[in-house]
């Protein structure tokens, strides 16, 4: 059964450590971002989703966990967390959190039982076959050298990341188990009373990392897509509001067939170069760039999406997100405000990476941070102000997790109250997206161009109380022309960036979009 209150949802994505620093550490904390609670509900966020933040050596950014029962003590503790809960609950707010159990950290004290040479409880909840010659491992995927027992153990990402026991779809070896065994279902069983401890202490749900990973050799996903349609219900017969999003890029598998409320859209709206491997020579040959040229395979991928997931749930078009480049890497501000329009103004559930908002830089100049290797760039503090550490921290710059940046423009304070700015801009669509019946993310949706190939890319969104119309052209160039199927456009308010409509005709430099409303 679909969550109602995701219709409306605006998500806001919190990496913890980069957030806001409460104790001047140069660390981000749970109080930190209590403490800025009211910016992100004024943003236009009902939702946060925090990036990985129980207890780890922090090998993999927190996605190497020690303890799923703890709060990692850089963040603070499981009394700051409560009060997190609380504090979002109270501005109508949910909080989800990261489930990260497709793998532990090697540091984690199952494995240490698990790498046992004597049998123990937990001796099978990892996944181990005979030993071979290192030399030969198929692709890096099993690891040995590092147990008491004679055997290879199987990782999930990096070396330190033990992939737990979820069973084989078909089991083809003698150590391959299938997923009803006894050592695959305990491991399904702990996974539920993770999600069972941290919902009873206030938590809204869980964005579940690798979630398309769970069962091993599943090439069609259906060993894992049976494992969520008996995990998730199980949770939601105890906490029916609860809300599972899927790291899975596929709504067909995770929300039309699986249980998943959302699933993440991948693709060219994502990411864009680095998925097409040439992340030392980026080009702005994306969504919103100067010649637009992916902009339509982007939309082409996600459009037949749309129909698909809709009785069931959601799907995500996600801007940017923690292991990425930003958003603004590349883009002027113009795009920026345009890609906000279209993705606030979309029939899906819209998540916001912290500082996007603002246009925080892409940095490719620092060290890899806590296993972030490239992904450390999108991982820099939050730029609050032009003060000492930008606000972010009370701590000199040379003490803080990550560098701060030197343009001022891209702050919270140089663009508050500005109001063409990217700061500004995003909140009108927030709250727009928040207002309005026709936004909501399985509303009606409807092309007013002649086909997925045409500029100015033109929408309509329409419910019986209300109408959104949404005008883009995302490529870099100067034009004019004229559109008949808009109409009279008189009596629409209109949110707009780099594009002008003057006796029946629009003009704009390229870049541009105009977010026309009004209601009945």
């Amino acid at each position: 059964m679909k969550s109602e209150w995701l219709e409306s949802a605006v998500f806001y994505e919190v990496y913890p450590t980069s957030f806001y620093d409460s104790d001047g550490d140069g660390v981000g904390d749970i109080k930190g971002i209590i403490q800025k609670l009211d910016y992100i509900k004024d943003l236009g966020a009902n939702g946060i989703w925090i990036n990985a933040c129980f207890s780890s050596p922090f090998r993999d950014g927190g996605y190497d966990v020690t303890d799923y029962y703890s709060v990692d003590k850089r963040f603070g503790d499981n009394r700051d967390m409560e009060e997190l809960f609380a504090e979002a609950d109270r501005r109508g707010i949910r909080v989800l959190l990261d489930l990260v159990m497709g793998h532990t950290s090697i540091e984690h004290p199952w494995f240490a039982e698990s790498q046992k040479a004597e049998k123990n409880e937990y001796t099978d909840a990892y996944i181990w076959k005979p030993m071979g010659n290192p030399a030969e491992t198929k692709s890096g995927q099993f690891l040995s050298g590092l147990s008491e027992r004679e055997e290879m153990f199987r990782i999930n990402y990096y070396a330190i990341q033990p992939a737990l026991n979820y069973g084989y779809h078909k089991p083809k070896a003698r150590w391959q188990q299938a997923v009803d065994a006894d050592a695959p279902m305990k491991n399904r069983e702990r996974l539920i009373d993770v999600c069972r401890f941290w919902l009873r202490k206030g938590a809204g749900g869980f964005r579940v990392d690798m979630a398309n990973y769970m069962v091993k050799d599943d090439k069609k996903r259906e060993g894992n897509i049976a494992f969520w349609n008996d995990v998730i219900p199980r949770v939601k017969s105890e906490f029916p509001e609860s809300v599972f999003v899927s790291e899975w890029f596929n709504p067909y598998q995770a929300v039309k067939r699986s249980a998943f409320d959302i699933d993440f859209t991948s693709g060219y709206f994502l990411y864009s170069i680095w998925d097409r491997g040439v992340p030392e020579n980026f080009s702005r040959e994306a969504y919103f760039g100067e010649s637009g040229k992916h902009f339509f395979e982007g939309i082409a991928q996600i459009y037949g999406a749309m129909a698909a997931v809709k009785k069931k749930g959601y799907q995500a078009i996600t801007l940017g997100n923690h292991d990425r480049q930003r958003m603004s890497l590349g883009r002027s501000f113009d795009q920026m405000k345009a890609a906000f329009a279209f993705h606030l103004t979309m029939p899906h559930v819209p998540f916001i990476y912290y500082g996007d908002e603002v246009g925080v830089s892409y940095r490719s100049d620092i060290k890899s941070k806590d296993g972030g290797y490239r992904r450390t760039g999108a991982r820099t503090p939050m730029q609050w102000n032009n003060s000492k550490s930008r606000g972010f921290s009370s701590a000199d710059e040379s003490g803080l997790y990550l560098p701060v940046e030197s343009d001022e423009r891209r702050s919270v304070a140089a663009q508050e109250g500005a109001e063409d700015s990217l700061l500004e801009t995003v909140r009108k669509l927030a709250a727009l997206k928040r207002s309005l019946k026709c936004l909501r993310a399985s509303g009606s949706y409807k092309l007013l161009t002649y086909n997925l190939s045409g500029l100015p890319y033109i929408y309509k969104r329409k419910s019986d109380a209300d109408e959104v119309i949404a005008v883009f052209y995302p490529k870099k160039e100067k034009k004019s022309f004229r559109v008949k199927r808009l109409g009279d456009l008189s009596g629409y308010g209109v949110i707009s960036g780099n594009m002008e409509f003057k006796n029946g005709r629009c003009m704009t430099d390229g870049e541009g979009f105009a977010v026309f409303y009004r209601t009945f």
